[in-house]
């Protein structure tokens, strides 16, 4: 679970605890329920049946955290060892219709609500965030001489290399443990030799890439050729997957550090048994974004560049948080949505199915902290204990039958093949031949000539529209240049076909013409420049700098844009990165720029099509910039012109939409716009005695003005072709030749 969400996690999970629907609580052990129609008991299932269970009063008190499990390896009783807030519980579950707790091992120091195990050669390795708590080392074996349970035990060995670790982490073929978000070397690898599991040693470190919050270490056997053989570190290092040669404890090395888009908190994965993907989750992003549970699958064929190949998302919008892998099924402790089952055999396809459930929560599936912490799937006899932090321990089974749930409708748009029961999901075919609910690409726009045409539109939607074009203007010239106006962001063509526009403008002026008529070629346009929008600078009475990029801003496009700048508040001098993402979360586009302390504006130059659900957000948390916070007047939408219009923030509650992220004084332009048909405009030159010669008159003139070409007063004219206005009206063209 996450590391600084602790006060914040602990509170939510006191107050959500009576909300938890079961009708177990604390009472005594339950037989067998199989999963029959969807339920075991009150419980929702697909394909796991319910054994039994035990509460909290049952196992100890407090609440439940991590589990573990250990097989004696002199008559094959299966054990489970479950974490709580207090201390440690050690439960024989050699029959699991009738589980017995054996052993309570009391917290070394104080309470907390993070405690995690790991099993080595019959040792059990336990740690916690527990200030000084240290790493509790326990003799199994033990467990099958206790006459009386339960009893309480003392730990057999306390390792005091570090005070408080958010886990362990164990590689049983070469023995070596790895505590991980301890107060030692940056939070990262903290390396040790349990060979002699009474007597762990430090043997090397690696902090090199920050704090580590969960991981797996392996002998690694996967395809990658350099590094068969030598023992790698899988780590979830909150923002990124890391991945480390570990061989050399007193040397190991980082191999690489992969992030993704819409990470929130990389908190923990596991390899599948080929060694050839890693399947990792985040346990902010739910909450944070709004999506459903998300697996994320990483080809790590190659070590040094791990590929995320897929993701699969979930019915269920719970918060994941520890996932395990056993042959081709993954098994997950998705909080509130409680055991979720996954099939990974069509892995490489970036696929997972989901295949089975048990909800240990059935009152809700929110984005919140309650239900379970993790499960344990490795036991030969199949059994899966499963933690509930607020009520005990449910040991749970897959079904000997699996029950393929989906259409069976042959003539249905989603029928399943493989379904052996309808599950009511059946679809009809929409009108563009894909499933209700699905989204109409047939319909839309089917006349070419608008401007909101739409190539796979085959059904037309009443929604064409076109540019209206200007009308015909025509003006005669005599002495001054002519200046024709049409709508603001008028495009002007030199002919009919030309490429270039000479400008874009609601006016233009010709060149003072001679003697031939002259014409341009006008279109109007729905495009917009240097729109500007946003916040126009922040209120530095209400808000902060900030180095939080957990959350930013939301906005919509409603037609093709340059995305020029943004400005930006920034407390210290340093290169800086702003991102903008798509509303799936991919990375559209990553800009960095050198801020100096102070306002700065920064330079985007980004084209983005129309669409919704934009993202900006800072790339990097340093140097910090300035945020409005929630006393400072924050009033969304913003509009940028007609262009865009930002909508939002990512976070949730009662704060999203009243925080205003980072990103002040937007501008964007058209890049795209819609032009209607060309129409010219003409220019008729009515000829003027005297503009080829001087014209004789007997009547008394003076001199008016002197122009040059464009029709412009010049004073001292020098070497060019000037015009003389009399007051006559005659006009005398002449060359000036240069000063001298």
């Amino acid at each position: 679970m996450l590391q600084n969400l602790k006060p914040r996690a602990r509170a939510l999970m006191a107050s959500a605890a009576t909300l938890a629907v079961t009708a177990l609580a604390t009472t005594a052990t339950t037989a067998q329920t199989p999963c029959v129609d969807g339920f075991a008991g009150d419980y929702p299932c697909q394909n796991v049946d319910f054994l039994s269970f035990l509460g909290v009063d049952e196992v100890g008190g407090g609440e439940m955290n991590d589990i573990w499990g250990w097989v004696d390896p002199t008559d094959s009783t299966e054990y489970v060892i479950l974490g709580r807030t207090d201390g440690t519980a050690f439960i024989n579950i050699s029959d699991p219709l009738n589980p017995v707790l054996v052993a309570n091992l009391p917290t070394n120091t104080v309470s907390s609500l993070w405690r995690d195990i790991k099993v080595y050669n019959n040792h059990a390795f336990i740690v916690s965030e527990a200030n000084g708590h240290g790493m509790q080392v326990v003799d199994l074996t033990q467990l099958g001489a206790i006459a009386n349970p339960p009893q309480q035990i003392g730990a057999d060995a306390l390792y005091t290399g570090w005070g408080n670790a958010h886990n362990i982490v164990i590689n049983e073929s070469t023995g070596r443990a790895y505590g991980v978000g301890t107060g030692t070397f940056q939070g990262g690898l903290h390396i040790l030799d349990i060979t002699d599991p009474l007597n762990p040693t430090l043997i090397g470190d690696f902090g090199g890439d920050g704090y580590t919050h969960d991981a797996q270490v392996v002998s690694y056997n996967g395809p990658d050729s350099t590094f068969q053989g030598k023992e790698i570190a899988f780590c979830c290092n909150e923002n990124t997957v890391t991945i480390v040669d570990v061989t050399d404890a007193a040397d190991a090395t980082l191999i690489s550090s992969t992030g993704y888009a819409g990470s929130n908190y990389t908190h923990q994965g596991w390899l599948t048994e080929d060694h050839r993907f890693f399947l990792s989750n985040d346990e902010l992003d739910e909450q944070n974004l709004g999506v459903n549970t998300t697996t994320f699958i990483w080809d790590v064929s190659d070590l040094s560049a791990p590929v995320l190949v897929g993701t699969f998302v979930s019915t269920s919008s719970a918060i994941d948080h520890n996932l395990y892998i056993r042959d081709s099924l993954v098994y997950q402790s998705n909080y509130r949505a409680g055991l979720r089952i996954l099939n990974a055999a069509d892995i490489e396809s970036g696929q997972l199915e989901e295949i089975g459930y048990f909800d240990v929560y059935p009152s809700s599936d929110a984005a919140q902290f309650n239900g379970s912490w993790s499960n344990y799937p490795y036991f030969p006899s199949g059994v899966i204990a499963v933690s509930h932090i607020e009520e005990g321990v449910f040991f749970l089974k897959m079904s000997d039958v699996l029950v393929d749930y989906g259409c069976t409708d042959a003539e249905a748009c989603n029928y399943d093949p493989d379904a052996t029961q309808d599950d009511g999901s059946c679809l009809a075919f929409n009108v563009c031949g894909e499933c209700e609910g699905e989204e109409l690409f047939c319909v839309g726009c089917t006349d070419e000539a608008s401007c909101n045409y739409s190539d796979v539109a085959t059904i037309d939607d009443g929604s064409c529209f076109e540019i209206d074009a200007p009308a015909p203007q025509s003006a005669v010239q005599t002495l001054d240049p002519v200046t024709f106006t049409a709508e603001p962001n008028s495009y002007w063509y030199a002919t009919d076909d030309a490429v270039d526009a000479l400008t874009v403008a609601e006016s233009y002026t010709f060149p003072l013409l001679l003697e031939s008529d002259s014409s341009v070629w006008v279109a109007h346009s729905n495009a917009e420049f240097n729109a500007t929008g946003g916040k126009a600078a922040p209120d530095f009475g209400a808000g902060q700098f900030h180095p939080n990029n957990a959350f930013w801003m939301l906005f919509d496009v409603y037609q093709d844009v340059l995305f020029e700048s943004v400005e930006v508040y920034s407390e210290d001098g340093g290169n800086h990165t702003v991102e903008i993402l798509d509303a799936a979360g991919a990375l559209v586009a990553s800009v960095s720029q050198s801020l100096i302390a102070g306002q700065n504006v920064f330079t985007l130059n980004v084209e983005l099509p129309a669409g919704e659900g934009y993202q900006i957000r800072s790339g990097t948390n340093s140097p910090n910039l300035w945020r409005d916070d929630n006393n400072a007047s924050v009033t969304f939408p913003y509009n940028v012109g007609s262009l865009a219009s930002i909508t939002g923030t990512t976070i949730q509650g009662q704060n999203q939409f009243t925080y205003y992220y980072f990103y002040y004084n937007w501008t964007m332009s058209s890049s795209n716009p819609c032009l209607s048909d060309r129409v010219e405009f003409t220019v008729t030159v009515e000829e003027v005695n005297g503009l080829s010669e001087i014209t004789p008159t007997t009547t008394p003139r003076h001199l008016v003005k002197t122009v040059d070409l464009t029709g412009r007063e010049v004073a001292n004219p020098s070497n060019q072709l000037i015009f003389l206005v009399y007051s006559d009206g005659s006009v005398e063209k002449r060359f000036v030749a240069p000063q001298r």
